[in-house]
C-alpha cells in the first residue's frame, strides 16, 4: 500500500496562515509516502513568495514532489518570462520542473503544462508541449512495468461534469490517450482551486488475435486550493490518496475554519472501462 498527499494552489502571499499550520501539522502527524503538489505556489512568482513557499515545504516530513503552476513564472519582468522563466523557480524550488520520484511500488513523474505566452493572450492557461510529452512518455517507457504510475501537471486535463466548458490543457485529449495506452492510472493537477474526479474511458488497446485488450483505467483527479484565500465557491481542501492491489482510493479532506476533516469521497464511475474484448468476442460469435 502507498499514500500521497495532493496539494495544490498555494499561493504563497494570499494565504490563509490559520490553514496553513494546521496543514502541516496534518500532513506531519500521519505522513503520507509522498507529498505531491500540483503547481502555483506563489501569487506572482515574487522572491519572498517563493522563499516563503520554500519554507513551508521544507516543514514537511514527507519527501515532496513539485511542479510549477502559470503564477510560478512572473508576468512583471518579460525579458524574465522568455529568456529564464523558471530562473526562480530552479532557485528556490528545485533544479527540475518535471521531477521523478520511485520506490518498489509507486512511480510519480511530474509534467510542466506552464506557458510562457499564447496568441490568445490568455497566458494563465496550460499545454502539453509535444516535447514534453515525448519525454513524459519514453520516461514511462523506461520504468519498471510493475510500478503503479502517477503524472502530476498544473492544468487540468479533463472539465468538471457539470462545466464542460471550462477551459483544459491544451492538447490535453490527446495525451490523454497515450498516457493511458502508457500505464498510467492517475493525472493529479490543479490550477481550478475545485476538487474533482473524472474518469477517462481510453480506446481499445492493442489487438491480440481477434480481440482487443481493454485500456487500463486513468483517473484525472483535482485538487482544490489548499491554503489560498483565493477561493472560487469551494473551500480550502487537498486529497489523500491510497494505492493499494493496483486501485486507488481518493480520500479528500477540507478545512472548515478551525481543522482539516474528512470530506465526502468524490463520485465517478465505479465500473471499469467496457470490456472491449467481450463486446468483440460476442460479435463475433454472432456473425
Amino acid at each position: 500500500m502507498r499514500r500521497v498527499d495532493h496539494i495544490s494552489d498555494l499561493h504563497f502571499n494570499r494565504i490563509d496562515p490559520a490553514a496553513a499550520e494546521a496543514l502541516v501539522s496534518a500532513l506531519n502527524d500521519d505522513p503520507a509516502d509522498l507529498i505531491a503538489v500540483s503547481g502555483d505556489l506563489t501569487m506572482r512568482a515574487r522572491n519572498r513568495e517563493y522563499r516563503a513557499a520554500a519554507s513551508f515545504l521544507a516543514r514537511l516530513k514527507a519527501p515532496v514532489l513539485v511542479v510549477p503552476g502559470n503564477h510560478d513564472i512572473t508576468a512583471f519582468y518579460p525579458w524574465e518570462r522568455f529568456l529564464d522563466p523558471f530562473g526562480r523557480w530552479h532557485r528556490h524550488i528545485n533544479p527540475e520542473t518535471e521531477p521523478l520520484w520511485q520506490d518498489e511500488e509507486l512511480a510519480v513523474v511530474g509534467l510542466n503544462t506552464v506557458i510562457r505566452a499564447d496568441w490568445n493572450l490568455s497566458w494563465e492557461g496550460g499545454r502539453v508541449p509535444r516535447h514534453g510529452l515525448r519525454n513524459l512518455l519514453e520516461r514511462l517507457e523506461a520504468l519498471p512495468r510493475n510500478l503503479f504510475r502517477i503524472v502530476v501537471a498544473h492544468h487540468p486535463f479533463l472539465a468538471p461534469e457539470e462545466r464542460p466548458d471550462t477551459p483544459t490543457a491544451h492538447h490535453a485529449a490527446p495525451a490523454l490517450e497515450q498516457l493511458a495506452k502508457a500505464g498510467v492510472r492517475l493525472i493529479l493537477s490543479g490550477h481550478l482551486h475545485r476538487d474533482y474526479v473524472r474518469l477517462h474511458r481510453g480506446a481499445p488497446g492493442e489487438r491480440t488475435g481477434l480481440l482487443r485488450r481493454p485500456t487500463q483505467d486513468l483517473l484525472v483527479v483535482q485538487a482544490g486550493s489548499a491554503i489560498s484565500t483565493r477561493l472560487r465557491g469551494d473551500p480550502n481542501a487537498y486529497n489523500r490518496i491510497i494505492i493499494e492491489k493496483n486501485a486507488a482510493r481518493i480520500e479528500p479532506r477540507r478545512w472548515n475554519g478551525h481543522a482539516w476533516v474528512a470530506a465526502p469521497a468524490p463520485a465517478w464511475p465505479k465500473e471499469r472501462l467496457t470490456d472491449i474484448a467481450a463486446q468483440e468476442a460476442a460479435a463475433e460469435a454472432r456473425s
